[in-house]
């Protein structure tokens, strides 16, 4: 489990107070409040100093979903795996690769979570995400998508993808999230803006958690069990 955890969702907080400025009596100036949604889109890349092959076989062998999912006030309170599809057709020694941590095979997986969400601006406990993994020899791609909305916070996407860049993984992140204020809309730039560094701020932790989880179990993911069921 990765220790450091900051609470990046909190700073949605900070702009939520906005809602508590205008509409005091200035509505004919435009300061009346009214229901907004504020959207916040970021993305973020960087490079890990492993191989494809070792980062691959990290995220097949062990539960990388903390790494990708617990930041911003979010903690994992429950997880499914509904489904997963083992190909291994690509791999013409299947056993002994997976036994030297060089597995060919092609992984896809559909998971269910239900994360506990630790900011009371957003007026909800819970929130209810669908995780769909496939990592293939060449590429990984994971999306994490809120099932519906969770009080205030109307929709949450992130995605994970990484492809082999010489003997390095380039590793590219992004996050979409949605909430609703009621707000003047005077102060709508300054509440997109808290959202932006909201989503900012949860990919560089999730960049902090992947790189914890990579260091941790380098050279060892070959002995951690496939997906938590």
């Amino acid at each position: 489990m990765i220790q450091k955890k900051r609470n990046a969702m909190i700073h949605i907080g900070w702009w939520l107070g906005l809602a508590c400025v205008g509409g005091l009596g200035f509505g004919a100036w435009g300061l009346s409040r009214s229901e907004c949604a504020v959207k916040g889109t970021a993305e973020k890349s960087f490079t890990i100093d492993v191989d494809f092959n070792t980062f691959r076989q990290i995220l097949v062998r062990t539960d990388a979903t903390a790494a990708i999912v617990e930041h911003g006030g979010m903690k994992v309170i429950d997880e499914s795996t509904d489904s997963v599809d083992i190909d291994l057709s690509n791999d013409s020694r299947p056993l002994r690769n997976l036994l030297k941590g060089k597995s060919k095979a092609n992984v896809s997986a559909t998971k269910h979570l239900t994360v506990q969400l630790n900011d009371p601006q957003l007026k909800a406990s819970e929130l209810k995400l669908s995780q769909e993994c496939k990592i293939q020899p060449d590429n990984i791609h994971i999306v994490t998508i809120s099932e519906q909305s969770a009080g205030e916070l109307k929709t949450y996407k992130t995605s994970l993808d990484a492809v082999k860049v010489n003997d390095r993984t380039e590793v590219r992140l992004s996050l979409d999230m949605t909430v609703d204020v009621c707000i003047s809309r005077l102060f709508l730039p300054q509440a997109e803006a808290r959202v932006l560094q909201a989503a900012e701020k949860t990919l560089e932790e999730q960049e902090s958690a992947i790189r914890s989880l990579v260091s941790k179990f380098e050279g060892d993911a070959i002995i951690m069990p496939v997906f938590k069921r």
